[in-house]
């Protein structure tokens, strides 16, 4: 298995956004970060001619709504003689793909274009196609663990909730903060990544929360995110939880859901369903009055997070590439 990959990202089209994530330091886990692994390059469509694609062992498309319909246009572009790989992969909970308007079936045929197909979290990868793998994105742990969190103020009782726009839902969040707020009255409530448009909860909101965060980049983000006591990740979606892999190793105490693969991998002692607010709260509570418990739950966090560093996730995906070679013959 070699442990160099030529490798490029095809994008419809690199937008101010997209621009801003790959500028950041520290850089937020996720997607982009497979360019950091390999040392590669995102590149537009329209600047790859016909003869570019074949430079790179690895041609890599998310299956957003936008990008996925280059997939049809590589392939016709690639020889069937290649021996490029075109590799996909679904970003997305597969609970919001119904909001796409696609056919179901238009998107699994979709799929069949990429030689390889991967997923970031098991049950999502499930919906995909059947030879499908799963690969969470990596994360930059080696910078985010050089930052640290020495300022963890146990004596604070501020807690930073986080909203997910793909789940668009504040009310079952602030349910569990106000049971919470019933045994510690001075607790102080911080929403952030805040994009009302689906949540429906947008006429309290002011009332469900004592602070509403504005937007920021993602390193004032985690600085940010350190300002609180504990960071409470509510998602009831199946996801593999890019914010709660830094927070374990950054240092700072998370709660959660166990649909999110991070709080089941990273802190499994601080998770549970969703809609067990009995539970939630009680770990909440724990960790505003045990330290020692506390302490261990983030000694373990602190390691576990390393399955997701850079050079985890290139062993993975390397391995992944061998296995679609020897699938395809390429």
């Amino acid at each position: 298995m070699s442990k160099h990959l030529k490798y490029a990202h095809i994008v419809y089209k690199i937008t101010p956004m997209m621009k801003s994530c790959l500028e950041e330091v520290p850089r937020r886990g996720g997607m982009y970060n497979w360019m950091f692994v390999f040392k590669g390059s995102m590149k537009p469509i329209w600047m790859m001619e016909k003869k570019d694609f074949e430079n790179y062992d690895v041609i890599q498309v998310n299956m957003s709504p936008v990008d996925q319909i280059l997939l049809k246009e590589i392939r016709d572009r690639l020889p069937k003689s290649t021996s490029t790989l075109l590799i996909a992969n679904n970003d997305f909970v597969c609970e919001t793909w119904e909001d796409w308007d696609q056919h179901p079936l238009q998107y699994l045929q979709t799929q069949d274009i990429a030689d390889g197909v991967f997923g970031t979290e098991y049950y999502q990868t499930s919906m995909l196609r059947d030879d499908a793998f799963i690969m969470p994105h990596p994360h930059w742990i080696y910078m985010l663990k050089k930052i640290g969190n020495p300022d963890l103020d146990l004596n604070r009782f501020r807690v930073g909730c986080l909203y997910h726009w793909w789940e668009g839902s504040t009310y079952i969040k602030s349910l569990v903060l106000e049971k919470l707020r019933k045994k510690f009255p001075k607790l102080e409530t911080r929403l952030y990544g805040y994009f009302g448009k689906k949540d429906k909860s947008v006429r309290w909101l002011k009332t469900m929360f004592d602070k509403v965060m504005p937007l920021m980049q993602y390193p004032e983000f985690q600085r940010s995110l350190m300002t609180n006591r504990f960071v409470f990740e509510g998602g009831a979606y199946s996801t593999y939880g890019r914010t709660t892999i830094d927070t374990a190793a950054l240092g700072i105490p998370a709660v959660g859901t166990s649909r999110i693969w991070s709080m089941r991998h990273c802190y499994p002692d601080m998770c549970c369903e969703p809609h067990n607010a009995k539970r939630l709260v009680e770990l909440m509570s724990k960790i505003l009055t045990d330290d020692e418990w506390l302490q261990k739950q983030l000694d373990y966090a602190y390691e576990s997070c390393e399955f997701f560093n850079y050079d985890n996730s290139r062993e993975r995906y390397l391995e992944m590439i061998d296995d679609v070679r020897r699938r395809t013959g390429k």
